[in-house]
């Protein structure tokens, strides 16, 4: 009720109406509990704990009691003809924070911040012209934060980092796990060090099983809810937290490097199946793996952007396939994915493929144009002379040549990411053998019981034999012996 409505009011309601007007504006100027919190962050893992984080605000002790976001600006590309922009990058933190609602502030392009200062509190949160933010959080923003931003906040920054340090420090912690087959990673909330990414004191920690089939975005999404529902916990006992903070151990720390498109290549002399995915679930989204194919006089590379990899519920589309080279693209009619056979005998299936300077194909688009009825064209590791013919695959020393039968039910296993009942499959499967196990143990019983009868029949027998001949034995004895008594007389 505003006091425009108050003062058409009756000097009675007036006087009852007033003290409630004033006890309702006294509570919405009184300030929030939490802290004023600045998020920076711009990928899939800093906008899933933005997420969590906000939703610390409305929790029953919250330690967050507002939040805006610092991202990165978009890039634009400016198209001479039409003068026209179009979007080439937006920052993923950003989309996410205007769905939630949340102020975005963007750092100076060109990536630099030396020179950047701390914004104020948005206007329309009601703190104040010149109100400042608590504390800054960080979640993988990918610059380094100079010692000055660090003490403009009073309670100065934490940082989010998917991995439990002081193993795997650096850019790419998620990425460094898939391909060391890990099978538990975590969440660290941590001090922002002034000279050294990821070196601050730990604050708190979380583990997190690593399931084989989880991809880089799998991983970045849940590690991001884990770590933004974790830093609402330490903001609520900051003070505790820092009082038991742990210093990193610097001996056990493991450093992890950018990836470029060179670290997806198939290297298909050495590489299993399973390293081949394991490489495909690492780069997921960012990088695709690939390989050259040679076309005639021309060294193409082929991008491969969906991969599968095969069980033995996949009958091979070559009987002989163990008799290719590795990395042969085999192909079958109404088959909408090309197979390839590596090294151990695994096989992969690709129905999703990328030629370099063409649109985006499928696996029957991609066989139509490249693999021919009576060629078998082979994926290369490395870019043959295109005048001279197709050097010989090179297996490695002391190389054999596995067994069908153990091929085929090589990755007979449920990843994160199985195929339209596979697990169904493998589940009937297990119960079939249960079945079969089950029958031939009724069927030993069975066999042991009609044994047995067998047995004490065969024993019956030969008793009865017995008193028969007994009883025969003693009739002859009672008939010869008064014939005996009677020859003397």
């Amino acid at each position: 009720m505003t006091l425009s409505v108050l003062a058409r009011l009756s000097p009675f309601h007036r006087t009852q109406l007033t003290p409630w007007l004033c006890r309702g504006l006294q509570q919405q100027a009184a300030p929030r509990k939490g802290l004023k919190v600045l998020f920076f962050g711009t990928d899939e893992f800093s906008s899933s704990a933005l997420t969590a984080l906000s939703k610390g605000i409305y929790a029953e002790n919250p330690g967050v009691a507002h939040i805006e976001v610092v991202c990165p600006p978009p890039r634009y590309k400016v198209r001479t003809i039409k003068e026209k922009t179009k979007l080439i990058w937006k920052a993923r933190v950003s989309s996410r924070a205007t769905n939630l609602g949340i102020h975005v502030h963007n750092t100076p392009e060109g990536g630099s911040i030396q020179n950047w200062e701390v914004p104020n509190v948005d206007l329309k949160a009601g703190y104040g012209a010149n109100a400042r933010f608590d504390i800054g959080v960080v979640a993988s923003f990918g610059a380094f934060l100079p010692q000055r931003i660090i003490d403009s906040f009073p309670q100065k920054m934490i940082n989010l980092h998917p991995s439990l340090l002081p193993k795997y420090r650096g850019p790419t912690p998620i990425q460094t796990a898939i391909l060391n087959n890990d099978s538990h990673t975590g969440v660290t909330v941590q001090e922002v060090h002034p000279k050294r990414y990821d070196a601050g004191n730990i604050l708190a920690q979380v583990p997190f099983e690593l399931k084989l089939g989880m991809t880089r975005v799998d991983l970045m999404t849940q590690l991001g809810h884990l770590g933004g529902e974790l830093a609402v916990r330490v903001l609520q006992n900051l003070e505790y937290m820092r009082k038991n903070s742990i210093v990193q151990n610097e001996e056990e720390a493991t450093l992890t490097r950018m990836f470029t498109s060179g670290d997806a290549k198939i290297r298909w002399e050495d590489m299993t199946a399973m390293d081949v995915m394991r490489m495909h679930w690492a780069h997921f989204g960012h990088i695709a793996v690939w390989s050259f194919l040679r076309v005639k006089n021309k060294v193409l590379t082929v991008k491969m952007t969906d991969i599968e990899l095969a069980t033995s519920f996949d009958d091979p589309l070559e009987d002989d396939y163990l008799s290719f080279r590795p990395g042969s693209c085999l192909r079958k009619r109404k088959y909408n994915y090309v197979e390839f056979p590596c090294i151990e005998g695994g096989r992969l299936h690709v129905r999703g493929f990328t030629v370099e300077g063409k649109q985006p194909r499928d696996g029957l688009q991609f066989a139509a144009g490249y693999i021919k009825k009576n060629k078998t064209p082979c994926m290369l590791t490395l870019s043959p002379d295109c005048k001279r013919p197709t050097p010989n695959f090179v297996y490695p020393e002391e190389y054999k040549r596995p067994s069908h039968m153990a091929a085929v039910k090589l990755y007979d296993i449920p990843l994160y990411h199985s195929k339209s009942g596979l697990v169904r499959k493998l589940k009937l499967k297990a119960e079939a053998e249960e079945a079969k196990a089950s029958e031939k143990s009724d069927e030993s019983k069975e066999t042991e019981e009609s044994e047995e009868s067998k047995a004490s029949e065969e024993l019956g027998e030969t008793e009865e034999l017995k008193e028969t001949e007994e009883s025969k034995e003693a009739v002859e004895s009672e008939t010869t012996e008064p014939n005996e008594t009677k020859e003397p007389k």
